[in-house]
């Protein structure tokens, strides 16, 4: 009888315990994210990045200011800055807007837009 007992209580506790595990809730996304392809070296405030593809990214919540550039598969962190809040310029519907660069040297990126939104991030040259 106390075995049997024990054993009901074990299989009520897996039950209990399988549902409450399911049960969660889908959080939102932690931040915001574009994949971006570059054909020819690009740059970013003390960095030179070689042709091919980065992730862009920044927090939805916290430190909506900073900007991080990822590998694309995320394996690399290869840039970590404070940017400016700015608006998308009219009719720019490009993620990035580039700077003039001297000839055989890197363009630097001016601002990244992430896709979807109207504002961008002014990444902050010296």
């Amino acid at each position: 009888m106390f075995t049997r007992r024990v054993v009901l209580i074990l299989c009520a506790a897996a039950v209990v315990a399988a549902f409450a595990g399911t049960t969660s809730q889908a959080s939102p996304p932690l931040s915001v994210t574009n994949n971006l392809t570059f054909g020819s070296t690009v740059a970013l405030p003390g960095v030179t990045l070689p042709a091919g593809t980065y992730v862009f990214e920044r927090d939805i919540m916290d430190n909506t200011r900073i900007v991080r550039v990822k590998s694309a598969n995320y394996q690399k962190l290869l840039f970590v800055g404070f940017t400016i809040a700015v608006k998308r310029p009219p009719g720019l519907r490009a993620p990035v807007s580039f700077g003039e660069a001297v000839a055989g040297e890197p363009i630097p990126i001016v601002a990244w837009y992430p896709v979807g939104s109207d504002q961008g991030h002014q990444f902050l040259y010296r």
